[in-house]
């Protein structure tokens, strides 16, 4: 079978996750090589990309390691997360921002920190997501399609990504696995149907995605 969730636009497709019927070991199979083959996917293009290098090694050695690397994996992902929030910020300094991406900030700069996420929070972007898809809305108008805009929409649902990590991590509620997979099938989507800009930040987003699951199945099966 094939795994349908990152082949389906899920912001103009609101019923994909509503109904889903139970498909067992081939399922999980199909989850699995999807997210393999993306990884791969994403390491192939960084491959060409000279300034990279340094980035797509860790990823690979991480991707090929039989070891759950977790927490190396985090602080990679944190590392590059830091640098483009960086970046980000120079470009909407002078703009007013809405709640939803002050919210976002604000628990990136704890989570940087390795400071406590306030559950409310974080339950409160998780509904914003569920139900938009996007925490940008407002800043995608003033830019209008460009470069930057789809830039800036992209990182927003990574540094989402990295929070719903952390949180899920720290409370080990399969709730916020689920909101991460779903994350990343958007983020897929995009990357084989769109433009996806911060390649190497999906990677680590799959790759702790991956990490979580094999925990939970080592947890499960014993194995």
């Amino acid at each position: 079978m094939n795994y349908k969730y990152s082949t389906i636009n899920p912001t103009t497709n609101k019923e994909l996750y509503m109904y889903s019927g139970y498909h067992g070991v081939e399922f999980v199979k199909a989850y699995k090589l999807n997210r393999n083959t993306t990884i791969k996917k994403c390491l192939e293009k960084l491959q060409k990309i000279k300034d990279k290098e340094e980035i797509t090694d860790k990823i690979l050695n991480f991707f090929m390691c039989d070891k759950h690397e977790k927490e190396e994996a985090t602080k990679l992902f944190l590392n590059l997360l830091k640098n483009k929030f960086n970046i980000i910020h120079k470009d909407l300094s002078r703009l007013e921002l809405n709640k939803t991406i002050d919210d976002l900030d604000y628990l990136f700069n704890k989570a940087s920190s390795n400071k406590i996420l306030e559950k409310s929070r974080i339950d409160n972007l998780v509904k914003k997501f569920e139900i938009k898809k996007s925490f940008t809305g407002e800043i995608n108008a003033l830019f209008s399609n460009t470069v930057l805009q789809h830039d800036i929409d992209e990182t927003y649902h990574l540094i989402f990504s990295f929070l719903i990590s952390k949180y899920f991590i720290i409370s080990n509620l399969f709730k916020y696995l689920s909101v991460l997979l779903k994350l990343n099938d958007l983020l897929i989507y995009r990357f084989y149907n769109e433009e996806c800009i911060n390649i190497d930040l999906l990677s680590c987003s799959i790759l702790l995605e991956l990490i979580f699951f094999s925990e939970l199945e080592e947890a499960t099966l014993g194995n």
